[in-house]
């Protein structure tokens, strides 16, 4: 009984042990010894993620080996890249081995320049254009037109939203709405590394115009800045929410002119009901309410549906609210719009 549990015992010592000693491994010129995974290596410095601190920065100059247990990829000083598993050789000598077949590749710290570099930035575009028109003959003459469009380009780090929406109506060869918007936001990602959260939340900056005639509005211009929170971004859903402030000039045809400063509050959402099919829901919305006049502000609401038809052909079945608060002379509070529209998807 006593041998059994003695070698039950060393057998678990060596398990242990061999936990203890596996994945990557880092040895600083002092001697000390990290043990854990490698990840990257960004300004001159290595990220090992370790079971116990978590994320950890060493200068790659203060680097004496690294033995992996997996292919990593390295970048040299003379811009060729090697990728396989590292290895001590030795003991003392770095080397660095391709495949299984084939012969050890010396290679020293002094030669790294970096270790897995990100890939080369690429844009992920994404987009729609939607139209629609109704024409009425007869007793009444009635003409409406509607565009509207958006494009994003997505980095890794990064989001440029380009959004512009139009609409004209005549009734017996008179103007009765006359109104657009054009927005354009950047998201900057932080970097999980470097920020007290992690990479789902940005800094948003944003520019927009607007024009509504029979609202007495010639221009609305609105820059802003604040933090936003990517909660989900995933082939079928995406929903954000953001914050900030937002400086207003609004120039009306006869009122008085005016700008503030006004709180900002966003939201952006959508969602593939059935993948298969892609019928998608949307809703967005976002709130300036002017820090200097509480009863004062504006908020811009859309929520419908879109419907795939063939390839890249879509519907769109939508609502939109607008509601400014306090208006100018003679305009009415609230804009209601209902929309049918047919449109592309790239």
């Amino acid at each position: 009984m006593k041998t059994a549990a003695r070698h039950s015992v060393a057998a678990l010592a060596c398990f242990l042990l061999a936990l203890n000693v596996s994945g990557d491994e880092v040895t600083i010129n002092n001697g000390d010894r990290l043990t854990g995974t490698v990840k990257t290596s960004k300004e001159g410095k290595l990220i090992i993620e370790t079971s116990y601190a978590g994320k950890v920065k060493v200068q790659l100059s203060d680097i004496k080996r690294i033995v992996t247990d997996k292919p990593v990829q390295l970048l040299l000083d003379d811009d060729t890249q090697v990728s396989g598993i590292l290895s001590a050789g030795d003991g003392t000598e770095m080397a660095i081995r391709a495949s299984s077949d084939a012969e050890l590749q010396p290679v020293s710290m002094t030669q790294i320049t970096s270790i897995n570099p990100a890939e080369t930035s690429t844009v992920h575009l994404t987009g729609q254009f939607n139209a629609g028109l109704d024409r009425n003959r007869g007793n009444t003459d009635n003409d409406k037109y509607h565009v509207d469009a958006e494009t994003i380009f997505r980095w890794s780090d990064s989001r440029l939203n380009m959004k512009v929406n139009a609409d004209l109506e005549r009734s017996n060869n008179k103007k009765s709405k006359q109104k657009g918007r054009l927005g354009i936001k950047y998201d900057y990602f932080f970097d999980s590394e470097d920020f007290l959260f992690h990479e789902k939340w940005y800094l948003w900056s944003g520019v927009g115009f607007e024009h509504d005639k029979f609202a007495d509005l010639n221009l609305r211009t609105t820059t802003g800045l604040g933090p936003g929170y990517q909660i989900l971004e995933t082939e079928r859903t995406r929903l954000s929410v953001e914050g900030g402030a937002s400086y207003i000039w609004e120039n009306f045809d006869s009122s008085k002119n005016s700008d503030y400063v006004a709180a900002r509050w966003a939201l952006n959402f959508k969602h593939q009901l059935f993948k298969a099919w892609k019928l998608q829901a949307f809703h967005n919305h976002h709130l300036r309410w002017s820090i200097e006049d509480t009863d004062s502000y504006v908020f811009n609401s859309e929520i419908g549906l879109r419907i795939p038809i063939i390839d890249r052909m879509q519907a769109t079945v939508q609502f939109n609210l607008d509601r400014n608060n306090s208006p100018a002379s003679d305009a009415k509070k609230n804009d209601y719009d209902t929309l049918i529209t047919g449109g592309y998807a790239w």
